[in-house]
């Protein structure tokens, strides 16, 4: 009876033992499964708040692009004015230039007008091809060796002299060497 008895108990062992395991199991797979749940639910606000943040940079790239534009338009505007205060600086050098010419003619090189309008050189030559086109009858632009520039006065009665003696064929020759002096 004691070995019957013993092995009653031991098979109420085993079996409390396996039911033990299989709890503990069962318990094991619960916990690993809400352990998923929450790691899936932590993903799923990651993903959320990945999508509001690609929400907000998206608005701030659009705010940025809008901010670009308007400063592009504004250099622009202020470039397009800077440029109209230019081309007026240019045009009062260049009328200045004429006057300077016409109280003087004669034949003057890009640095003997640098030092009578005490301008730089690139700012007189821009001033004298400006003054060419104010004037194209009476100031004539040629260059001479080594690139070097230089602006003449021609007067009106000299251009009306000139087509006068066009029109004679034998005076040519007259009035190329004239032309040749006068550049």
């Amino acid at each position: 009876m004691f070995e019957e008895l013993l092995e009653v108990y031991k098979s109420k062992a085993t079996e409390s033992e396996r039911a033990l395991k299989e709890t503990q199991a069962m318990m094991a797979l619960v916990l690993a499964v809400e352990n998923m749940s929450e790691m899936l639910s932590s993903k799923q606000r990651d993903v959320e708040i990945l999508g509001r943040l690609i929400e907000q940079v998206d608005h701030l790239s659009r705010e940025v692009a809008d901010l670009k534009s308007q400063i592009k338009s504004r250099q622009l505007r202020s470039d397009q004015a800077q440029t109209i205060r230019d081309s007026n600086a240019l045009d009062k050098h260049a009328k200045a230039l004429i006057e300077i010419l016409i109280e003087r003619p004669g034949r003057y090189a890009t640095g003997e007008l640098v030092d009578m309008l005490g301008l730089n050189k690139t700012t007189v030559i821009n001033a004298m091809k400006r003054a060419e086109k104010l004037d194209p009858r009476r100031i004539k632009l040629t260059q001479g060796k080594r690139r070097k520039l230089f602006l003449a006065y021609i007067p009106e009665s000299y251009n009306d002299n000139a087509t006068q003696v066009d029109a004679d064929p034998s005076n040519d020759d007259r009035v190329r060497q004239e032309l040749m002096a006068l550049t």
